[in-house]
């Protein structure tokens, strides 16, 4: 056994079977420190590493949202794995790769296999810095590409069909909003009573709900950072009416046994008044979608459908970029370059296709 001092005072302990190693291990030990790294601790694994990880997050400059989804993804797809189970200093790029391989075959996309890739590169980035691996592992592997989703909108008649459909269901309201605002989903989550001016016909949107779990979530900043102020259309305006008439007479017959979040769309049976888990949305989605007699289309793609709603009724990309919150209207330009692409054709037909040829 021997022992190393350590800048901070502590002391380091290395063992082996036989003298020659540990007088190697503490060679390597005391090379670290000259370098200004600590010393690589054998006992410590990837999970405890990753754990310390997320123990500091709040101490950094990042979102709550982005802690959020850092945390999200450390507890349901690294921990309890066999990797996470491993000396962090004795994980290596094929681990990383047999872990993608593993997570692709049991069913994940692409796209959240990427984001676990993303999730392990930062951390163990950190675990460089600090000199706790010689190197970062996740650098010398190529994660799965991210593989942006297809859009798929309603066009045409739908839009309609499918409020015609969701009438009298008990999210109608959220659903109606949904596809006529364009708001994000943690936007409807985190929506209150509060930010609905129903004189003005408008809301504010000043929150998104983050976390999946009910003791993780939180309300954090929109995705771009900052609010934003929303006109409902007419449909929009009165299914809120109804629905806060609706929700006003459960919460007084509830009294005590609701929990006054002052949210516009919140949960009316497990716990009533609370966050509205995320997790049933898809599913009342796809019921809707059926009665219906519509394809199939993402929460998400509600969104797009407001969007390519507004851009091909003539509404200016500025106002739609404003209503639907992008960072700026290159985002929405680029983002429904198939829409803004038919705009130009039927501008050119109106500036110049009843015109005369004086030939």
């Amino acid at each position: 056994m021997a022992r190393i001092k350590l800048p901070d005072g502590a002391f380091r302990y290395f063992y082996g079977r036989t003298k020659e190693e540990v007088r190697r291990r503490l060679r390597e030990a005391q090379r670290s420190v000259e370098d200004g790294r600590l010393p690589v601790d054998a006992r410590l694994t990837l999970a405890g590493f990753l754990q310390r990880w997320l123990d500091t997050l709040p101490t950094t400059n990042l979102k709550p949202r982005t802690i959020g989804y850092y945390r999200q993804y450390v507890r349901t797809h690294l921990a309890g794995t066999e990797l996470a189970r491993k000396p962090l200093a004795r994980v290596t790029p094929q681990d990383l790769r047999e872990l993608y391989a593993r997570k692709l075959a049991g069913g994940l996309s692409r796209s959240t296999v990427h984001h676990i890739h993303a999730v392990l590169h930062r951390a163990l980035g950190l675990a460089y810095r600090e000199g706790a691996v010689p190197r970062n592992v996740a650098d010398l592997v190529d994660g799965p590409g991210f593989v942006k989703s297809e859009m798929h909108v309603l066009t045409g008649d739908e839009p309609e069909r499918f409020i015609e459909a969701v009438r009298g269901e008990p999210l109608e309201a959220l659903f109606v909003v949904a596809i006529t605002a364009g708001l994000r989903q943690g936007e409807l989550l985190a929506l209150k009573w509060d930010n609905v001016d129903f004189q003005r016909g408008e809301l504010e949107v000043i929150g998104s709900l983050s976390g999946q779990r009910r003791e993780d979530r939180l309300i954090v900043t929109p995705k771009t950072g900052k609010g934003r102020r929303v006109s409902l259309a007419p449909p929009a305006l009165a299914v809120l009416r109804e629905h806060r008439k609706g929700q006003t007479e459960l919460r007084l017959m509830l009294q005590t046994n609701w929990l006054d979040r002052g949210l516009v769309f919140c949960d009316k049976s497990n716990h009533p008044g609370d966050y509205l888990p995320a997790a049933g949305l898809n599913r009342a989605l796809d019921r809707i979608l059926v009665k219906a007699g519509l394809s199939r289309v993402r929460f998400h793609d509600l969104r797009h459908t407001a969007a390519t709603r507004m851009l091909s009724r003539g509404i200016h990309p500025k106002i739609a970029s404003e209503m639907l919150g992008h960072s700026s209207i290159q985002v929405t330009l680029d983002r429904y370059s198939h829409v803004t692409s038919t705009m130009q054709r039927d501008a050119v037909r109106i500036a110049w296709g009843a015109q005369r040829s004086t030939s």
